[in-house]
């Protein structure tokens, strides 16, 4: 048998006054959104196209500014072949979308994504029977 720390008539009411809270609160992001829906397009066409922005950059998209040029990524110094002539690496394809994303923090790039995974090593919590 379960105990009640409430009636059922305060829990209607807790249930109820929640309910009212929760449609509210969705019916005011609704109309946020609905009403700066123009915005929201233009920032997600922005996204698409450059996978990032900073503060500024939102600001600007937001505002119906346009974004600056992305300035070309810097070329890198051919490397001398054996013969003796430069020759041109092609660049390795990345995402379809730009520049690959970076490393997850503390992942080494000697490990499998399986080892990455493994929990550590832990000691047994056994004890002596004297402590």
């Amino acid at each position: 048998m379960q105990r009640r720390e409430i009636s059922e008539r305060t829990a209607e009411l807790v249930d109820t006054e929640v309910k009212r809270i929760l449609g509210d609160a969705y019916e005011r992001a609704k109309t946020v959104l609905l009403d700066r829906r123009d915005a929201l397009d233009r920032l997600a066409a922005a996204l698409l196209e450059r996978e990032t922005l900073d503060r500024e950059e939102v600001e600007m998209v937001v505002a119906g500014k346009p974004l600056p040029p992305v300035p070309p990524p810097p070329a890198a110094p051919a490397a001398p072949s054996a013969e003796g002539t430069t020759r041109e690496k092609t660049p390795a394809r990345g995402p379809v979308l730009g520049s690959p994303p970076p490393e997850p923090a503390g992942r080494s790039p000697h490990k499998s994504p399986r080892q990455q995974l493994r929990r550590p090593h832990r000691w047994p919590t056994w004890r002596c029977r004297t402590c």
